[in-house]
């Protein structure tokens, strides 16, 4: 049996992790952060700790698609860590792939366990966003009403994430476009 099926984790691996965390978030010396997680990862490539710091890493050095393939191989060892799924779909999102972002987001709250609403909130965003782009404003304004209900909010335009009256005018004058039998040619 193969180590990595086995699901051992070098001690090393974890070191350089933790030795990576104190250069990134203490000493800002992303660089070398970087280059510890990337040995921690060739040492260890289940370790998902050190693999999603890598991808978070290098998304922050700004290589999107290389922080992507980190990403999808850290779903690989456990596809319902909300973070995981939400770093995919902002990765995508940036690329402008919007139907796999949007089937990331998708999966990210379907994963939701009540836990961690910063993230959750993130990918509502990322959600409208994408909705709004492709002019789906029926859909995001559904998707507003969503995150009403989680969130708890009691006014819709309380919510400083997502921008009611925009989505409203927009519906207004698809709606508008409709009944008036207008073609655009």
């Amino acid at each position: 049996m193969d180590i990595a099926e086995l699901k051992v984790i070098n001690i090393k691996s974890e070191i350089l992790c933790r030795s990576a965390e104190d250069d990134f978030y203490y000493f800002n010396k992303i660089n070398l952060a970087y280059k510890k997680l990337k040995e921690a990862v060739n040492l260890t490539p289940n370790h998902l700790k050190s693999l999603i710091f890598l991808a978070d890493v290098t998304f922050i050095k700004g290589y999107i698609k290389k922080a992507l393939d980190l990403y999808l191989k850290a779903e690989t060892i456990n596809n319902k860590n909300i973070k995981i799924l939400a770093s995919a779909a902002n990765c995508l999102y940036i690329t402008s792939d919007y139907t796999n972002a949007l089937k990331y987001c998708n999966k990210a709250i379907s994963m939701f366990d009540g836990e961690n609403y910063i993230v959750l909130g993130q990918v509502f965003e990322i959600k409208m966003n994408i909705l709004i782009l492709q002019k789906e404003y029926k859909q995001a304004y559904e998707t507003l009403k969503t995150v009403k209900r989680i969130f708890n909010t009691s006014d819709l335009k309380s919510n400083s994430l997502f921008n009611y009256e925009f989505l409203n005018e927009k519906i207004s004058i698809q709606k508008k476009i409709q009944k008036s039998n207008l073609k655009i040619v």
